[in-house]
């Protein structure tokens, strides 16, 4: 850890609390507001990301499970099913393009879920995230010489988040295999690459890095086997102190092994040259590991940033 040169992180639920909002509700002509609604909500009542679960709650009606069949979650895309024998699918554009939607070209503001019923779009939902409270301490404390979001979600909402952290570089719309090939681009260029995800599609870059770090809180369990670090708090305030924690590790390891290298030459000398005994002997095997033990216990007045405020 404390050769870290490099943290990218994940956005959704490791700088941002993961937590959607249903913000605008956009159908196309035609079609109503509740009906774009009911199909994104019915698609969505299955799956794992945030922003499908934040769909089903925007909806707020009575779901019908039996009439949903052969859903199928498409990992940093969107979810396709069968509502009421209809086809629906639910997530990103490139998702609805690559099925042959036709989808306009408008500009996207924050996460945006498009909607298509049997081919046709129906309709978009922009959704906003909140930024952690730790996030910007986390970010202004880390002292490394680069940081990087990788993110599934649009460019505009990567923009908003980067912008507001003040990240060195922000990039969007990726899904799980082109953020592990920014992670293994950024590897060997300045210092050892952590990143620091949360969910199962983080899982590939978290094994992939020179250090995966999970957020043991909140995270999945892909990404928790993934990693090498699981920090016990969904907070990413816990990064830097993990760093400084290295930090301490190292230098009180070095100081153990001055001191207890230093004293026992010191002693094995003046035995030699007859100026020292048993008592000598003694203190230089038993003094010396009491001293270090009470020199390791040192790490435990490590104070983190977050102690101090």
């Amino acid at each position: 850890m404390r050769k870290v040169k490099t943290v990218v992180f994940d956005k959704t639920g490791t700088l941002t609390e993961g937590v959607f909002a249903v913000d605008e509700v956009l159908p196309c002509a035609g079609v109503s507001p509740e009906s774009l609604l009911y199909w994104a909500a019915h698609a969505e009542s299955a799956a794992s990301h945030p922003l499908g679960r934040s769909i089903v709650k925007a909806y707020g009606g009575a779901l019908f499970p039996e009439r949903v069949a052969d859903m199928v979650e498409m990992t940093g895309g969107g979810v396709s099913a069968r509502v009421e024998g209809r086809s629906v699918l639910a997530g990103k554009k490139t998702f609805l393009k690559d099925a042959g939607v036709a989808v306009d070209d408008l500009e996207e503001r924050g996460a945006t879920i498009y909607v298509a019923l049997d081919g046709v779009l129906l309709g978009r939902l922009r959704m906003s995230d909140q930024v952690k409270p730790g996030a910007a301490l986390a970010v202004r404390d880390l002292g490394v010489n680069r940081l990087v979001m990788l993110t599934g979600d649009s460019s505009s909402a990567g923009r908003e988040v980067g912008d507001r952290l003040g990240l060195d570089e922000v990039f969007s719309g990726l899904m799980p295999a082109e953020k592990l090939e920014h992670i293994q681009e950024l590897k060997g260029v300045d210092g050892l690459v952590a990143f620091v995800g949360d969910g199962m599609n983080d899982a590939p870059s978290l094994a992939g890095a020179d250090i995966g770090i999970a957020m043991g809180g909140v995270g999945s369990d892909a990404a928790l086997q993934a990693a090498d670090v699981v920090l016990m708090k969904g907070d990413p305030v816990s990064v830097p102190e993990a760093i400084r924690l290295s930090m301490a590790t190292e230098r009180i390891i070095v100081q153990n092994i001055v001191m207890i290298l230093g004293i026992k030459i010191l002693v094995m000398v003046l035995g030699i040259l007859g100026l020292a005994g048993m008592w000598a002997a003694v203190m230089a095997d038993v003094g010396v590991c009491l001293l270090a033990v009470g020199n390791s216990m040192r790490i435990f007045r490590v104070k983190t940033r977050q102690g101090k405020e």
